[in-house]
């Protein structure tokens, strides 16, 4: 859980609201230290003050990179100071999952909304997760881009949904102790699998696969479908 917050004390009182309910939070006061943070830890979600110290456009800013490298990941915004009709609609058309104002209403809504994501891991529908022109829904195990959709094995559902629920890339490992796998999978047949999940998705739009499911040194991630 991450919260990106510059007000010391709204900051402290998230870190120890989040920790009293059985998060594991971690803080930043600024874009550039989230960005780090969510680069180098899995998180599950991110709670997000728009204005920060570089100024107005930086939380909006913050949600944009989020939403390109980790698509899937839950944004809960605050706000103090944008608070107005067009900076809301602003926040959940670059992706904001919801969006409150400080004050406004009690923690606890906050923190009751933070569960739901939670177990909804998802920016559009309830269920769902939308990557951009990608819309992924695990329970019916369909990807759907346009007017075209596929159906994804049992196990192809299972990654693209652990890669969905994460900040940082995985890697064979990471898959493997999560479950996805034998425990004593070779590191070859995790490859292999999301080599597959790729071709599988080829069928939807050429180049789709390595597209969406990013392949690096560091492991695998999903990207927004531009």
């Amino acid at each position: 859980m991450l919260v990106v917050e510059d007000e010391a004390a709204m900051q402290q009182q998230l870190k120890i609201d989040l920790h009293d309910l059985g998060y594991r939070p971690a803080v930043s006061s600024s874009a550039p230290e989230a960005m780090e943070l969510l680069t180098h830890e899995r998180m599950a979600a991110v709670l997000l003050d728009l204005v920060l110290d570089e100024g107005e456009e930086a939380g909006f800013d913050l949600l944009i990179w989020i939403r390109h490298h980790h698509p899937g990941l839950p944004v809960i915004v605050l706000s103090a100071a944008q608070v107005n009709s067009a900076a809301i609609r602003k926040a959940y058309e670059l992706g904001a999952s919801s969006y409150f104002v400080k004050g406004n209403v009690p923690m606890a809504h906050i923190y009751s909304d933070l569960a739901a994501r939670l177990v909804e891991r998802g920016t559009g529908r309830p269920g769902s997760y939308r990557f951009g022109r990608l819309e992924f829904d695990p329970t019916r195990r369909m990807v759907k881009l346009g007017d075209g959709e596929i159906r994804l094995t049992p196990q192809q559902t299972a990654l693209v949904l652990h890669l969905a629920q994460g900040s940082k890339p995985a890697t064979a490992r990471d898959l493997i102790e999560a479950g996805l796998f034998r425990s004593d999978a070779a590191h070859s047949t995790v490859h292999s699998a999301l080599l597959t999940l790729r071709r599988r998705l080829d069928e939807l739009e050429e180049g789709l696969g390595p597209n969406f499911v990013r392949a690096s040194a560091r492991g695998y991630n999903l990207v927004a479908v531009t």
